[in-house]
């Protein structure tokens, strides 16, 4: 279905490859204004969907898509082309996010797809994900010395938090695939 909402996240999609060029091309400040222009507009689309009762199954999909692509394309570049993010960190968050999409993929296969639902654990993950990369983009930036210490302290936390959202995930779906 076609509304302002997922035209948003449509949007949103599209800046995906335009970020990751810039980062690749070392133009980060483009970089940051994109990654901040995606952000906003996540905030914004879901807002309107529920304001505007305009909440599709298609924006419940593409929403959460739109946003690992981002994220995890950030993760990708910054860390293994740019080398400033650790790698350890990366691996992380792609392998929650793989968990968390084989497991709505087997939620959905086995006729739970009502019960796939967000926790706020991982709402709370998925913010400082953003964080990370926010910080970090402002570091290639405006290289400083109390950006350094912040990310030294954020990418830990970020870590985490990854790794107990994923858990959790995890816990969530395999009491779901065994109840009834």
């Amino acid at each position: 279905m076609v509304n302002i909402p997922n035209s948003i996240t449509v949007v949103r999609a599209l800046i995906v490859p335009l970020f990751i060029m810039a980062v690749h091309y070392k133009n980060f400040k483009i970089a940051l204004l994109l990654f901040i222009i995606a952000a906003l507009s996540d905030a914004v689309d879901g807002f309107l969907a529920r304001k505007l009762k305009q909440v599709t199954i298609v924006g419940v999909i593409m929403d959460p898509l739109a946003d690992k692509a981002l994220i995890d394309s950030a993760f990708i570049v910054l860390s293994f082309v740019h080398k400033i993010i650790p790698p350890w960190l990366t691996i992380l968050v792609i392998s929650r996010d793989i968990l968390i999409i084989v497991g709505g993929w087997l939620l959905t296969v086995f006729g739970k797809l009502d019960r796939i639902k967000p926790i706020l654990i991982g709402k709370f993950t998925a913010f400082s994900q953003f964080l990370t990369i926010f910080f970090t983009l402002l570091h290639l930036n405006f290289n400083n010395y109390y950006l350094d210490i912040l990310l030294e302290f954020l990418y830990p936390l970020t870590g985490s938090m990854t790794v107990i959202s994923g858990v959790s995930y995890v816990v969530i779906g395999i009491k779901e695939l065994g109840s009834e």
